[in-house]
């Protein structure tokens, strides 16, 4: 039986796309923590070298985060914006997300309890200006983890 050429040339790609060195595919999401273990942006025994970070807020699946540390305190927000202030498309949605932060100069995490963040919904507005907007208070958000 001889195999069609189309046939050849499919294997073909998928048998070189696997053997690319240094292309490396994601591991599965894993429940790692939460963000009152996180430490220096680390969380204990899952580094950020190794490992990349997630949560799920607002999605089925965990969406990839990133922690910042810039200036005061800590944020964690998602690297990709989705859709917000969405509940009627037809009448306009915004690009955003959520962020959560501790120890910064904001007054409204200081209420925070030890352990927990403050949660805002950020989105993208006219002139590609940033704005926080709403919260869900004060949390303690599982953290999602997959192997680089």
């Amino acid at each position: 039986m001889r195999a069609s050429k189309a046939g050849f040339v499919k294997s073909a790609v998928v048998l070189s796309m696997l053997a690319v060195p240094g292309v490396s595919m994601a591991g599965e999401w894993f429940p790692c923590g939460n963000l009152g273990q996180l430490s220096n942006c680390q969380i204990p025994n899952f580094p950020n070298t190794r490992y990349d970070y997630g949560i799920a807020y607002n999605v089925q699946s965990p969406i990839p985060v990133v922690c910042v540390t810039w200036n005061v305190g800590y944020r964690v927000h998602n690297k990709d914006p989705y859709f917000v202030y969405s509940d009627n498309p037809a009448s306009g949605v915004s690009w955003g997300g959520f962020v959560f932060y501790t120890g910064t100069l904001a007054p409204d995490d200081d209420g925070c309890l030890s352990g927990t963040w403050r949660h805002r919904y950020w989105r993208l507005g006219p002139n590609n200006v940033i704005s926080t907007h709403d919260s869900n208070g004060c949390v303690n958000q599982p953290l999602y983890c997959r192997a680089l």
